[in-house]
Parts: C-alpha cells; sequence; structure tokens
C-alpha cells in the first residue's frame, strides 16, 4: 500500500548510521576475508547447517560459503536503500505531518541497529561454520544472544515509536 499523503522528508544521516556503515562495510570485508583465509584448510564436505542443541543437520561444501559474505551484502545495500524511503514503512501509529520527523528518524535508528546486528550474526554463523568445518565441536554460543539483541531493539524502537506518536 502506498502511502501518497505522508510527509517525504530527507532525513540526514546521524553519527552513529555513519559508524553503523564504516562497522558493516568491515565486517562484510572481515567476512568475504575470512572465506578466503580458511578455504584452503578445509574439507570438501563438511556441516553446514545446526539443530538447536548444535548437532549437524545440513551438510555441503566449500561453495556454501560464500552464501552468507553475498546474503550479508544484499542486506546491507538493501537496508541501506530502504533507509531512502522511511515514508513508505508500516507504522503503529498515525504519520502526519506534526510527527512524521521523529517517527521517521526512529524507524531508520531501528534500522541502522538491525544492519550491524544482522552482519554480526552472519559474520558469527560463518565463523561457527568454519570453526565446525576444521574438527571444532560446535555450539550455539553467542547465538541466543545475537538474537535476544535482534528482537530487542525491534522492541525497543517499537515501543518508542508508540510512546512518541
Amino acid at each position: 500500500m502506498l502511502h501518497t499523503n505522508r510527509p517525504i522528508l530527507q532525513i540526514p544521516k546521524s553519527k552513529l548510521e555513519i559508524i553503523h556503515n564504516v562497522i558493516s562495510v568491515c565486517l562484510i570485508i572481515l567476512t568475504f576475508a575470512y572465506v578466503v583465509w580458511a578455504w584452503s584448510n578445509l574439507p570438501e564436505r563438511f556441516p553446514t547447517h545446526f539443530d538447536l542443541t548444535g548437532k549437524p543437520n545440513g551438510w555441503g561444501g566449500k561453495g556454501s560459503l560464500i552464501f552468507l559474505p553475498i546474503l550479508s551484502l544484499v542486506i546491507y545495500a538493501g537496508l541501506t536503500w530502504l533507509r531512502r524511503i522511511p515514508h513508505q514503512f508500516n507504522y503503529l501509529k498515525e504519520i502526519t505531518p506534526a510527527n512524521a520527523q521523529e517517527q521517521y528518524v526512529i524507524a531508520i535508528k531501528m534500522i541502522s541497529w538491525l544492519k550491524v546486528l544482522i552482519l554480526l550474526l552472519f559474520g558469527y554463523i560463518e565463523w561457527m561454520i568454519v570453526h565446525s568445518a576444521s574438527g571444532q565441536d560446535p555450539s550455539l554460543g553467542l547465538l541466543p544472544v545475537f538474537l535476544l539483541a535482534l528482537f530487542g531493539i525491534i522492541a525497543f524502537y517499537i515501543v518508542k515509536s508508540v510512546r512518541k506518536a
């Protein structure tokens, strides 16, 4: 649904967003570099997916390691582009000329945080896969922390948006 009655505002990037973008680009580069660095030491077939207890339930080859870094790049590009159109987002409250600026900034900050956390999560998952492929025992490790942080950020900004409306 197009929200044609909402104000279209140009929201300048905050310092936090700039820092998040730098961190995000670094995470993407590091994830690609890690795959390149680990590539020659990996077996041809290794676990690439794990159940909730950490037991492998999916197997793949070296080529499967490219998926998460490429997905990270796509998510980074998509969320960076999405930031440009906050007037098209779904909000829990009606967006008016009086509250648009504040609501858009809240939504953009949430996207900025989510971008960094998703890329951190994907980098961590990639590390876990390589770690497992190298013969180490996989474990959930920090995965629950990342998931709690993701849902926590979403909840925090939803509450903030509803209270500011």
